[in-house]
């Protein structure tokens, strides 16, 4: 397989990583609150209809382009009917059409459907293009087939935008006997992590706060954020096992029915002596095609991407040595409420241990405030106050190498 790697880029080009990354962490967490919600039923609709999620998406580089070079040169698109589920803006859409798709049908429930259709009146594809503002499960496609369906229906924790059963719906509905899915396929991986400086950032702060002794509001303090999964860029050196395998999803033959509760058990060896503080979660997608695959890696080695990874941070630190074996079970079970998952993880070595977490989706998760305060304090120390030219340029030094310090040991 080709597996999708985003251009390095140049030094000028990283604290502008850094500022995105930022904004990013301060307006994400801020959409569920400002948005009014209309749609009872599908609350989450209405957050797809804000521009900044689409812009995130966008400039997801390794996401886009995966995407982009299979849809240009890894399908001959000649007379082929497309449908872009979840089409957002419009790109895939537009993809297709200059790939030579006969029609294209992209499909949309949310209000941002309509920046599509004039994003592609505005290119010149509406001969070829035709946007319909509906949900999926509801789309009518006249010519009763299409060839290839492209969707990018992942989600935090691959699955908490709840997209997937609506894709598998209108497959079943629509998708020609030879036709093509994309992605094809989907995995979802796990492994312990170590990050003795997240773990003196946010548990050893408290021991020693402008010279007070804090320690008794550690509790308390996981209490309230380490009962849940959160979203970080985590470091690649902090993985300590081996990566776990916990589910495995063939696009093609995937039913609804398997969706509604997903279990498995996994098994793995340490490959270092440390402190374990967490246990990470990512997941990748194939890209395949009869001509080649490419795959979209979202884990903490794979380079910087709009996913981030999980981390489900552990109230105490746990020893492990090299060559340890670890073993557990994993399980997510959609709920009576759309767009909500209730999640458990049991280790049963190298030592016991028991999680859950309920009714937990995209509107719950929210960056790990370790990472969004670095950052923050980051870019209000070294950027905000370049005042001209040669500040300015002191500043982007600082924040190049800053920038390779907080945000791409992550990677």
């Amino acid at each position: 397989p080709v597996t999708a790697a985003m251009a390095p880029m140049a030094p000028a080009s990283r604290p502008a990583a850094l500022l995105t990354l930022v904004a990013w962490a301060l307006s994400s967490r801020a959409i569920d609150s400002e948005i009014p919600v209309d749609n009872e039923e599908y609350p989450s609709l209405d957050g797809y209809g804000y521009t900044l999620l689409h812009e995130e998406i966008l400039k997801d580089e390794k996401r886009t382009k995966a995407y982009k070079d299979t849809i240009l040169e890894n399908i001959d698109m000649r007379g082929k009917i497309v449908a872009d589920l979840g089409c957002g803006v419009g790109l895939m859409s537009l993809l297709s059409a200059t790939a030579g798709a006969s029609k294209v049908y992209c499909i949309d429930a949310a209000n941002i459907a309509e920046a599509a259709r004039r994003i592609i009146s505005k290119n010149n594809m509406t001969d070829r293009i035709e946007v319909i503002e509906d949900r999926i499960e509801n789309a009518i496609i006249p010519e009763g087939y299409v060839d290839v369906i492209i969707s990018e229906w992942m989600g935090y924790f691959l699955f908490y935008e709840d997209m997937l059963p609506a894709v598998i719906s209108f497959r079943d509905r629509y998708l020609s006997g030879d036709g093509l899915m994309l992605p094809s396929r989907a995995r979802l991986w796990t492994s312990l992590y170590s990050d003795p400086h997240w773990h003196q950032n946010r548990i050893g702060y408290w021991e020693n706060v402008y010279g007070f002794d804090y320690s008794f509001i550690l509790e308390r303090l996981k209490g309230e954020q380490f009962l849940a999964p959160e979203r970080q860029h985590l470091r690649a050196n902090g993985i300590v096992s081996e990566p776990a395998l916990l589910l495995d999803l063939d696009i093609y033959k995937t039913s609804l029915k398997e969706l509604e509760e997903i279990s498995s058990n996994f098994k793995s060896t340490i490959g270092s002596n440390g402190k374990i503080h967490g246990i990470a979660f990512w997941f990748d997608i194939e890209l395949t095609t009869p001509k080649a695959t490419i795959v979209l890696d979202t884990s903490p080695s794979s380079g910087y991407n709009s996913w981030s990874q999980i981390i489900w941070y552990l109230k105490s630190a746990k020893t492990v040595r090299k060559g340890d074996v670890v073993s557990g079970s994993f399980e997510i079970k959609r709920t009576d409420i759309s767009g909500e998952f209730d999640i458990s993880l049991a280790m049963f070595k190298p030592w016991r241990l028991n999680l859950q977490s309920f009714d937990q989706g995209a509107h719950s998760i929210y960056q790990d405030l370790y990472e969004r305060l670095e950052m923050e304090h980051a870019v209000s120390r070294y950027l905000l106050p370049a005042r001209n030219n040669a500040d300015l340029l002191i500043a982007v030094a600082i924040a190049f190498l800053l920038g390779t310090l907080t945000v791409y040991t992550f990677m």
